[in-house]
């Protein structure tokens, strides 16, 4: 889609990448048209045709999703991470285990081994892992597939990277006949239907992160760039937990 509104010559791109390789080629296409453009939410690769960027802290976000999961004793954890290699997915994950670390919990060579079923410690081990691509039915597909292999004892908690992905767990989780109140159950994003999930004890927490908060101040940057005004080009949205 984006080399095709290379192709029409518009005025700027605002793009939310769902593929780092795609996003550099796209970057690359767009420099060399003279096209700036501005990414919002997933951090884009740092090249030459990027005008911009507004997003979230994402090891910060997985830190306050790890918190919650750290008071509730979490210690065999489903890691569903959006897309395998992307910095917003790798970051989340960063960030949990960090939260596991700073609160002294063993979590062993976890992070050094992102990805292998069964890695940790005494206090925390990722007992299967998946990747959703940020989207409701793969993410169903890898949590059927995690039941199936640990059956209902053999998890206390999900770590499911956004909400969408969300849906399709809890899909997953009430046609296997578990109730999904009865795990610790964590993701972020911040839609609306999140919000009824945490309020009914569905989930456990969400950590929301605001769309119309990144789409504002991509706008003011799009807007200063085109007045020839100064701006900042890298913002990072403040998270604050209540």
């Amino acid at each position: 889609a984006v080399e095709n509104f290379i192709t029409q010559g518009v005025d700027a791109l605002l793009v939310v990448q769902n593929s780092p390789e795609t996003t550099s080629r796209t970057l690359k296409l767009a420099h060399e048209a003279g096209i700036p453009e501005f990414h919002l939410t997933h951090n884009p690769p740092n090249e030459e045709g990027l005008a911009g960027f507004a997003g979230y802290d994402w090891v910060h976000i997985g830190e306050l999703a790890g918190e919650s999961a750290v008071a509730q004793d979490v210690s065999r954890l489903i890691m569903i991470e959006g897309k395998l290699g992307q910095g917003t997915a790798s970051g989340q994950t960063e960030g949990f285990l960090n939260a596991y670390a700073a609160a002294g919990k063993d979590i062993g060579d976890l992070a050094q081994n992102v990805g292998v079923k069964g890695a940790g410690g005494e206090d925390l081990q990722v007992v299967f892992w998946g990747s959703g691509g940020w989207f409701a039915d793969p993410a169903k597909k890898v949590m059927q597939d995690a039941i199936t292999s640990l059956g209902p004892d053999g998890f206390d908690g999900a770590y499911v990277h956004n909400d969408e992905m969300m849906a399709g767990v809890l899909q997953a989780m009430e046609e296997a006949g578990l109730n999904p109140s009865d795990y610790w159950l964590g993701s972020s994003n911040g839609k609306e239907k999140s919000w009824k999930w945490v309020q009914d004890g569905t989930t456990t927490t969400d950590v929301n992160e605001t769309a119309t908060l990144e789409a504002d101040i991509a706008f003011q940057q799009i807007k200063a760039y085109f007045a020839g005004e100064p701006y900042k080009k890298a913002v990072y949205v403040s998270v604050i937990p209540f």
